[in-house]
């Protein structure tokens, strides 16, 4: 114990230690269970709340929905490619879009897979140059050099098919009764729609379609 204040009698020392002594023993030497359960239960209430912990996932965010903008551009490239193909496919000679239907064409003849396909798809478009051809007499403002330019095509588009054909009948015999009847239904169109043209042609032209016509005439046999 520490120094005791000056004036204090050894008696009254001894006397005031043996009363602390006797309290320390009524007081049990430290704070009674009751106490120390109370302490605990305010610390824990007092105190602040927890963090959220860190490893938490955090809550997945919705997928921004496409805007309406972005789907109007959409709708207007689409509407744009449709429009641009309708464009190509009745487009004339002499026309912007011309040289590509004809390098469509070409590509599709060449991606064929076989001599029967290529021969289809050289009748389809030596009916769509006589078509052109019908087109071009029917302008008020028909460049002859056109006209004349097409009818050459139409001729030598007709004797590509007529080309593959005949390696059709050379390698497949029973093929030949089918070709034969796809060869005279070609001619018989054709051979209507150019002679309502013969009116409307210059001498030149009505030259090339007479050729044109002696040549289809041969093909199928008549009957």
């Amino acid at each position: 114990m520490g120094k005791w204040l000056p004036g204090i009698s050894r008696r009254s020392q001894a006397r005031i230690q043996n009363r602390v002594s006797r309290l320390g023993a009524r007081m049990g030497g430290g704070p009674r269970p009751e106490f120390r359960s109370e302490l605990r239960t305010r610390l824990v209430n007092t105190s602040g709340p927890k963090e959220p912990s860190a490893e938490r996932a955090a809550p997945a965010r919705p997928r921004p929905r496409p805007g309406l903008l972005a789907q109007f551009l959409s709708l207007s490239l689409a509407a744009t490619v449709v429009m641009a193909g309708l464009a190509t496919y009745r487009s004339m000679p002499g026309d912007t879009l011309y040289p590509l239907k004809r390098a469509a064409e070409s590509t599709l003849f060449h991606l064929s897979t076989d001599d029967a396909e290529r021969a289809g798809r050289s009748l389809d478009y030596a009916e769509t140059r006589a078509h052109e051809v019908e087109e071009l007499l029917g302008s008020s403002r028909r460049p002859n050099r056109l006209i004349k330019e097409t009818l050459q095509d139409m001729e030598d588009t007709t004797r590509s098919a007529i080309t593959s054909l005949t390696r059709v009948r050379r390698h497949d015999a029973k093929s030949e009764a089918k070709s034969t009847g796809q060869l005279k239904r070609f001619v018989q169109k054709q051979r209507n729609q150019i002679e309502g043209m013969l009116p409307k042609m210059d001498v030149e032209e009505r030259r090339r379609a007479h050729g044109y016509l002696n040549y289809i005439e041969g093909l199928a046999p008549p009957g």
